[in-house]
């Protein structure tokens, strides 16, 4: 079972740097679903050859479902990097300039301008990063919301519901609305993990810690220090089926939208 979820938020390019949500997570949490992917790999062995900017492309909805499916299994070994397209006759459209600023994307894992570009009408830009962080570019932000969303609901339900005996019936879990997270935004741009393995239960509350990493990345198995943070506590309350967050100083409230 996941142990935390970190999350750091650029909200000048809508970059996302996190870690604890999976490629297939992220592709069944998003509303615009890519029509195309163009792989950002130069050495990709997957996809189809395409001429004008000589990297491969997934077409059509299928394509791109297959892709998942495939990294979902792990068949897929190689650097997970691309970006969405709408439509195959504007990629053909692409300046010299255009073609060697997405090479650039893809081998520095970056932005070099923005990371929109308007012939590809791209609504993301996907990058696997080491120590199993990802950094994701949202067109829009309340994409990654909503996939958080799930992925907290999710794991709260797993937990509340880990050490029940065979006879008893689950306990329900309301779904995290997505404007409490898009409070914590202020928060987000700091840094911030999730952290799940101290999470506890005080009467009918499930209590989940959040505290601030103030370093734009988290390693993995890195373990929080008493030099960490503690801002607060993303709270579901059973009884009332109800999500709240409460901070530890009053103060913080400020890094709050």
């Amino acid at each position: 079972m996941i142990k935390m979820i970190y999350i750091h938020i650029d909200t000048t390019s809508n970059a996302v740097l996190s870690r604890g949500i999976s490629p297939l997570e992220f592709y069944h949490g998003i509303v615009h679903q890519p029509k195309n992917l163009l792989l950002l790999d130069p050495s990709s062995d997957y996809g189809e050859y395409e001429t004008h900017t000589g990297l491969k492309i997934l077409r059509g909805n299928e394509g791109v479902k297959q892709y998942f499916d495939e990294l979902a299994r792990n068949r897929i070994s190689e650097d997970i990097k691309w970006i969405d397209f709408n439509d195959s006759a504007l990629l053909k459209e692409l300046t010299p300039l255009e073609i060697s600023e997405l090479l650039y994307f893809g081998h520095m894992k970056t932005h070099l301008h923005s990371p929109f570009f308007y012939k590809l009408q791209n609504n993301f830009v996907y990058f696997d990063l080491k120590d199993e962080l990802s950094r994701v570019y949202y067109r829009y932000l309340d994409e990654y919301y909503r996939i958080l969303a799930d992925k907290l609901t999710r794991t709260v339900l797993e937990k509340i519901n880990d050490r029940r005996s065979f006879f008893r019936k689950a306990t329900p879990v309301e779904k995290l609305d997505i404007s409490l997270l898009r409070e914590m935004k202020g928060l987000f741009q700091e840094g911030v993990v999730f952290c799940f393995q101290s999470a506890h239960t005080e009467g009918q509350d499930y209590k989940i810690p959040i505290y601030l990493i103030e370093d734009g990345s988290f390693r993995k198995n890195e373990e929080l220090t008493k030099d960490d943070m503690l801002v607060g506590h993303l709270i579901y309350q059973q009884d009332r089926r109800q999500w709240q967050v409460t901070y530890e100083d009053k103060d913080l409230l400020f890094l709050t939208n």
